[in-house]
């Protein structure tokens, strides 16, 4: 039967060739030539290293599927792995994965994530979800909630990938649902939007934020999720924000998310930025990166995974496009302008926050940078202590910085001070929610 599945793969590899230029084939498809296995429906094929495998997975996966859907109509699906993989039995996954309904980012699994403080408790939630899709209604629907570049996506995604080949998975964009439906109404035929979302096993829908005021298909949204809840089908939804923070949403829908399990998702700390820098670098070349520079990356690039990998690549490239060496100072050269534009960026928005605080109170930024003690001068910079800590995720040196030079132990009173007064005080949390939403 191998070779039946060999025969198969030569002609992906013949029909791909036609498609691609010549040094493009030659580069990600030359030394992919090995059948090693079949099981569960995936062809197994050899790649040389990890670098041609995250190829193959992710940016090449599509076009390798279309093709191979052309060739046979037999329901099977090719997994590329490594030497390394075979060696260890790690060929075969707990479960596999059936694509047939999605378009699920191959390389975003639970063993490709890295976890920390930040995103354990999450992963922990997920892993549980992936294994019980649908059958505990406390965790039905997963919510999980994050800011941008976290790996909302990737754990969301991670569920689908792990499921059994006969799972019907969708993974969907808010946006995207959004501009179906709109359609589905506008043609007047509904009846096919209705066939591929109410038979599903698994519905992930990406950014429910962006349907803000769409009362329409929040309604369409809300009984779908409401009858594949009834038939025991899991639901994971991803935001930006908690479920009851969600402006412009209609309540129930609010609630029914709000029943279910939510979990958050932080910005990751310095052990975890390195560790995805390894990781990335693992994956993505075979060129040698000092720890030196993934050191230098992950002290100064601390907002979020899609950060850290775009400051990554731009050492990267930056070395390869100048013919020079990856060493630590021509880094540094390459990020130069990245950090500029960050510190930039960060005082942009650290003197709208002494701008917002300072209208509010009918003070001016120089009052709350001042030494006066006055009541009316120290409540507001106590505001802008806690959410220059909170909102921007800063260090005390550094608001004590910012905040005409104060030192660490007065900031952090500052901090401790507000945090007190926020759980007995109505009117002052009144006052920072304001704030806040102005921001």
């Amino acid at each position: 039967m191998i070779d039946n599945y060999q025969i198969l793969w030569n002609k992906v590899k013949d029909k791909i060739k036609k498609t691609l230029k010549s040094d493009n084939f030659d580069e990600v498809f030359s030394d992919v030539k090995k059948v090693v296995k079949f099981e569960n429906g995936y062809i197994y094929v050899l790649t040389p290293d990890q670098v041609t495998k995250s190829k193959l997975n992710g940016p090449y996966y599509d076009k390798v599927d279309k093709c191979l859907k052309s060739i046979t109509d037999e329901r099977v699906k090719i997994k590329f792995i490594t030497e390394t993989e075979v060696n260890n039995s790690q060929i075969t996954p707990k479960r596999t994965q059936n694509i047939e309904y999605n378009n699920l980012n191959q390389n975003y699994t639970f063993e490709s994530f890295v976890t920390g403080d930040s995103n354990k408790f999450a992963f922990l939630a997920a892993s549980k979800v992936a294994n019980e899709p649908g059958l505990n209604s406390i965790s039905n629907p997963l919510y999980i909630f994050g800011g941008v570049g976290l790996g909302k996506t990737h754990l969301m995604q991670a569920i689908g990938n792990f499921q059994n080949l006969d799972t019907k998975v969708i993974y969907v964009q808010a946006n995207e649902f959004l501009n179906e439906f709109t359609k589905a109404i506008r043609d007047k035929d509904t009846d096919a939007f209705d066939e591929k979302y109410n038979n599903v096993d698994i519905l992930l829908i990406d950014d429910i934020q962006m349907l803000t005021d769409k009362a329409q298909t929040q309604s369409k949204l809300f009984l779908l999720i409401d009858k594949l809840y009834t038939k025991n089908k899991q639901i994971v939804i991803t935001s930006d924000c908690p479920a009851n923070k969600l402006n412009g949403f209609m309540d129930r829908l609010k609630s029914r998310f709000s029943k279910g399990f939510i979990v958050d998702i932080n910005k990751p700390d310095l052990n975890q930025r390195k560790e995805i820098l390894k990781r990335k670098v693992l994956e993505t070349t075979n060129k040698n990166v000092p720890d030196s520079i993934i050191e230098y990356i992950a002290e100064n690039f601390t907002n979020n995974v899609r950060e850290l990998e775009g400051a990554l690549n731009r050492v990267i490239n930056y070395c390869e496009l100048l013919k020079i060496d990856i060493t630590f100072e021509n880094a540094k050269d390459a990020l130069n302008i990245l950090i500029q534009n960050k510190e930039d960026k960060e005082k942009e928005n650290y003197e709208n926050v002494l701008s917002v605080i300072s209208s509010f109170y009918q003070i001016s930024t120089t009052d709350i940078l001042g030494a006066s003690r006055a009541s009316k001068i120290v409540i507001p910079r106590f505001i802008t202590i806690y959410i220059l800590k909170n909102k921007y995720n800063l260090n005390y040196s550094k608001i004590g910085k910012i905040l005409n030079g104060r030192d660490h132990s007065s900031i952090m009173n500052g901090y401790n001070k507000i945090i007190n007064d926020l759980a007995t005080n109505e009117e002052l949390k009144m006052a920072v929610d304001s704030i806040m939403k102005k921001l």
